[in-house]
């Protein structure tokens, strides 16, 4: 929190996590120390994390998209456990195993552009800091809009409206809880890097804020009574207390959003890149092709047997 995290929500084994990523030839997430150090290096001698001069390329004038332009290639970089937006078919091989709406955008992007896209899987705050360390190109990965994303890097326009934001708790407790002042002093989980771990943070601040590192823990901790509720997309929500009865989502309140929606991350300060991205999201938007992805995507995935957001 595609990944709603996402938005930003995930559900998923770690054991599946690791083996994707180890038939994708990608390794899991950097030590948060090995990434600060990339960043530190980055401070000191100007070089970004793919090698590449930042002076260098300053003082040429080159943008980044005009290093895409160049080479050929444009990164994608996502966590594809979060359908329809991203996910696995593992029938596939290679980059056609991603699939989803969001994969399907980030390949009309990288057509439009004229250029090839590689779409990179990892784990979720691998994605937030590849991005705002200028690691990879875009994060296409059903990102949602924040405020305190938006100061640590590019972000595009709004592709896809965003879901309601809440609680879920566990359905015994139902009649405890009235509005959001009822959780103070309760626990509240969520993971780790998700729209709905700002949410809970910013408007529970007298709960007792509990981390996971994968949203299906979370939902684990929430049925053993170790947290009393779980900060979740409501639809997210719904779709684990179809499948859990023991579970329910919350009605009372739901967390306030301002700008509500799914964007793409890009490194701080590429506006050019950003700009052509807005344009071809224009066009998605005018000819409806996002609409049609997504559905085509909730038939794919349902069909491979996956939960669906």
């Amino acid at each position: 929190m595609k990944k709603f995290r996402h938005f930003g929500e995930v559900v998923l084994t770690a054991a599946v996590s690791a083996a994707l990523l180890a038939g994708c030839g990608s390794s899991a997430a950097p030590a948060a120390g090995t990434e600060s150090a990339k960043a530190a290096a980055v401070e000191r001698t100007g070089e970004t994390a793919s090698g590449g001069q930042i002076g260098k390329e300053a003082a040429a004038g080159q943008t980044r998209l005009d290093k895409i332009l160049a080479e050929g290639k444009i990164t994608n970089v996502c966590e594809p456990y979060f359908a329809p937006y991203e996910f696995i078919d593992n029938t596939k091989s290679g980059q056609d195993q991603f699939r989803g709406a969001d994969m399907e955008l980030a390949r009309y992007i990288a057509k439009d552009l004229g250029v090839e896209l590689e779409i990179v899987p990892l784990e979720w705050s691998a994605v937030l800091t590849g991005v705002t360390e200028g690691k990879y190109d875009m994060a296409c990965a059903g990102l949602g809009y924040t405020e305190e994303r938006a100061k640590t890097m590019n972000l595009s326009d709004i592709y896809q409206q965003g879901s309601k934001q809440g609680l879920l708790i566990r359905a015994e407790d139902a009649d405890k809880y009235k509005t959001f002042d009822d959780f103070k002093g309760k626990k509240v989980g969520f993971q780790s890097g998700t729209i709905q771990e700002t949410l809970a943070t910013q408007q529970l601040p007298e709960s007792e804020l509990v981390t996971y590192d994968l949203i299906n823990n979370a939902v684990l901790a929430l049925d053993a009574g170790k947290v009393d509720a779980v900060s979740v997309a409501i639809p997210n929500g719904e779709m684990f207390a179809k499948s859990n009865p023991k579970l329910a989502v919350f009605e009372g309140q739901y967390f306030e959003r301002g700008k509500n929606g799914n964007c793409i991350g890009l490194p701080k300060g590429e506006t050019a890149l950003r700009d052509r991205i807005n344009a071809i999201i224009a066009e998605v938007t005018e000819k409806g092709l996002y609409q049609q992805w997504l559905d085509e995507a909730v038939t794919e995935a349902k069909a491979l047997g996956l939960d669906v957001n």
